[in-house]
C-alpha cells in the first residue's frame, strides 16, 4: 500500500486549502467607483459640515459644558470624515506626467533637438477633476520649453552645456497647495525684450522700475509675444493667456522665474480640491462674503496718513512703505454700507497673479471651511464670484473669485 503521507495529494491535504491560494483568488486591492457616486458623497459630507457648523453655533450660545464637549468631538469626526472622502477623489499625477514622454520625443524629432524628460514627485496626488483639466496647460508649457526654451545642440555646445536639453516636470505639496513646475535648462527669457514689448503695447510706462515677476507677468496678456518667428509648435508667450485662464478657473495661479542662459521655471499652484476651501468670512454692510485664505497676506486698519489718492490711479494704501491699490468692495459689488472711511474699517491685503492690492471691508468675522456650491448650475455665472456657501445660521455667503474681482476693479 502506498504511503499517503508522502504523496503530493496527502501533502496538499496537510497544508489545507488556505495555503498558497491561486493569484486569481486573491482579493482585489482596489475597486472601481463611478465618479457620480463620489460627487454625491462629497456633497453629502459638505452638507454634514454645514450642519455641524450650525450645531456648533447653537452650542456656543449655550452654557452646557457637556454639550460643548460633544459638539467639539462631532466637529473633529466630521473634519476627519471630510478629509478621508476628499482623499478618495485624489489620484497621482504620474499618469498625467507619463503622457508627456511621447510628446517630448515627438517634439525632439520635429525640432531636430535632443531632449531629456525628467519627472519627480509623480506620487503627488491631486483631485481627479483638477488632474483632468491641468493636462492641456501643462502640454502647452512643455511645448513652449521644447521649442523656444531649449537651444539647438550646436548652440548648447557653444554655451558649454550638454547637447541634450532638459525638461523637468516636478510636483510637490506646499502649504496646503499642490505645486507643479515645468523647468527647462535653456536660454531663458529675455527680460528686456519682454519689457520693451510691454512698453510698445502700452502695458508699462517707460522709466518705471518693475520687478521680474511684474515683467514676466506681461507674457500672460492676450496676443503678447516677443518671438521673431512663430512656429507651428508654439511661440514663447503666444497662448499663455489661455494657460493662465485655465489655471485660474481651477482657483490656481501661475508664475515665472527665468535666468538668462540657465533656463526658465513655470510654477503652477493649485488647490488640493475644488469642493472645499479655507475661507475668511468678512462683512460688508449686511452681507457676509467669503475670501479664499490662500490669497490673503494680512489685514490692517490704515491711518489717514497711509492713504493717498492719485489721479488716474485711484486710491492707494501704504503697507510698510509700499503703496498698494485700494479696492472698495462695496463699490465693486454695489453693496450699501455705512463704513466708507478706511480708517474706521479694515483693509485685507490680497495677492493675485499679477499684483498685490487691498480690499476694504467693514469687519473680519473669522476663518471657516467653506463648502463650495456652484452658482452656474443653479443660477448663472457672476463675474468675480466663484460660488456660494451656506453658513452655520443658514444664510448664503458668496465666495469671491480673486482674479475675477481684480479684473472688475482695475478695468474701471
Amino acid at each position: 500500500m502506498a504511503n499517503l503521507s508522502t504523496s503530493p495529494a496527502a501533502n496538499a491535504l496537510q497544508r489545507g486549502p488556505a495555503a498558497n491560494p491561486p493569484a486569481a483568488m486573491q482579493p482585489a486591492p482596489t475597486i472601481r467607483v463611478d465618479t457620480d457616486k463620489l460627487d454625491k458623497l462629497v456633497n453629502l459630507v459638505g452638507e454634514l459640515v454645514i450642519g455641524v457648523a450650525r450645531v456648533m453655533q447653537i452650542a456656543g450660545d449655550d452654557a452646557m459644558p457637556e454639550l460643548s464637549a460633544a459638539v467639539d468631538a462631532l466637529e473633529h469626526i466630521s473634519r476627519d470624515l471630510q478629509e478621508q472622502v476628499m482623499r478618495v477623489r485624489m489620484v497621482p499625477v504620474e499618469a498625467t506626467f507619463n503622457r508627456f514622454q511621447r510628446v517630448v520625443r515627438d517634439l525632439a524629432s520635429e525640432l531636430g533637438k535632443q531632449i531629456t524628460l525628467r519627472m519627480s514627485g509623480t506620487e503627488t496626488e491631486l483631485d481627479k477633476n483638477v488632474i483632468e483639466q491641468i493636462a492641456d496647460p501643462l502640454k502647452h508649457l512643455v511645448r513652449n520649453s521644447a521649442d523656444h526654451g531649449l537651444e539647438q545642440p550646436d548652440e548648447r555646445l557653444r554655451a558649454g552645456k550638454p547637447e541634450a536639453g532638459l525638461i523637468h516636470l516636478r510636483a510637490y505639496q506646499q502649504e496646503g497647495r499642490i505645486i507643479i513646475e515645468v523647468i527647462d535648462d535653456g536660454r531663458g527669457i529675455d527680460r528686456e525684450a519682454v519689457l520693451a514689448k510691454a512698453i510698445e503695447r502700452g502695458l508699462a510706462a517707460p522709466g518705471v522700475s518693475l520687478s521680474d515677476a511684474e515683467v514676466f507677468g506681461f507674457m500672460f496678456q492676450a496676443g503678447f509675444s516677443t518671438a521673431k518667428q512663430v512656429t507651428e509648435v508654439s511661440g514663447r508667450g503666444v497662448g499663455l493667456d489661455v494657460v493662465r485662464q485655465n489655471i485660474e478657473s481651477l482657483r490656481g495661479s501661475v508664475e515665472v522665474e527665468s535666468t538668462p542662459g540657465r533656463g526658465t521655471i513655470f510654477r503652477i499652484k493649485l488647490p488640493l480640491t475644488l469642493a472645499i476651501i479655507e475661507g475668511m468670512m468678512v462683512r460688508v454692510g449686511h452681507e457676509i462674503l467669503t475670501l479664499p485664505v490662500l490669497s490673503i497676506l494680512e489685514s490692517l486698519r490704515p491711518k489717514a496718513s497711509e492713504l493717498k489718492t492719485l489721479e488716474g490711479q485711484g486710491e492707494l494704501v501704504s503697507v510698510r512703505g509700499e503703496y498698494l491699490p485700494l479696492v472698495r468692495l462695496h463699490h465693486v459689488l454695489d453693496l450699501p454700507t455705512e463704513r466708507t472711511d478706511p480708517t474706521k474699517a479694515l483693509v485685507v491685503i490680497i495677492e493675485s497673479v499679477s499684483r498685490r492690492f487691498g480690499i476694504l471691508v467693514d469687519d473680519i468675522l473669522g476663518e471657516q471651511q467653506a463648502v463650495i456650491k456652484s452658482l452656474e448650475h443653479n443660477y448663472h455665472k457672476i463675474e468675480g464670484v466663484a460660488g456660494a456657501t451656506i453658513l452655520g445660521d443658514g444664510r448664503v455667503s458668496l465666495i469671491l473669485d480673486i482674479h475675477g474681482l481684480e479684473k472688475i476693479a482695475f478695468s474701471r
